[in-house]
């Protein structure tokens, strides 16, 4: 387990855009992920995390979805992510190419990702935090225009 050395906070200092389709597919379309108003957020629990991955386990079983619990900079973050490499039958080792997690404060409700995996696959990361976090009802998304 490798500690990423910079967290960017989704929302704050990264406003993740989905390129999509509308019109049952003929136009091309973006979308903004977006926090949903205060009033009508739940409140992301420790519980949340676990079923929401336990969910992923039993729709991907071949993926290896995970969470766990580290702290950077005295802070503690749950982690949601996929095992980072895998061995095949003939021993060889395969590293995940299609991962990127998702580092949730708990205690501020704050969301972040690692720059590192930012930089290198944002359409990847973007997807993943508009799955992500709609599904903990954290999240909406919003029609901008067509692209």
């Amino acid at each position: 387990m490798r500690v990423p050395k910079k967290l960017v906070e989704i929302f704050k200092e990264h406003k993740p855009i989905i390129r999509g389709k509308s019109n049952r597919g003929k136009y091309t379309a973006l979308y903004e992920v977006i926090p949903k108003p205060p009033a009508f957020r739940p409140k992301v629990t420790m519980q949340n995390v676990k079923e929401y991955v336990e969910n992923l386990k039993q729709r991907y079983p071949e993926k290896d979805f995970r969470y766990y619990k580290v702290k950077i900079e005295g802070k503690d973050f749950m982690v949601i992510t996929r095992k980072a490499h895998w061995t095949d039958s003939q021993g060889r080792r395969h590293e995940v190419t299609d991962r990127a997690s998702i580092y949730v404060d708990l205690k501020e409700q704050r969301f972040y990702v690692p720059y590192s995996t930012l930089r290198r696959r944002k359409k990847l990361v973007n997807y993943i935090i508009m799955r992500t976090l709609g599904a903990l009802g954290v999240s909406t998304v919003r029609y901008l225009q067509p692209a």
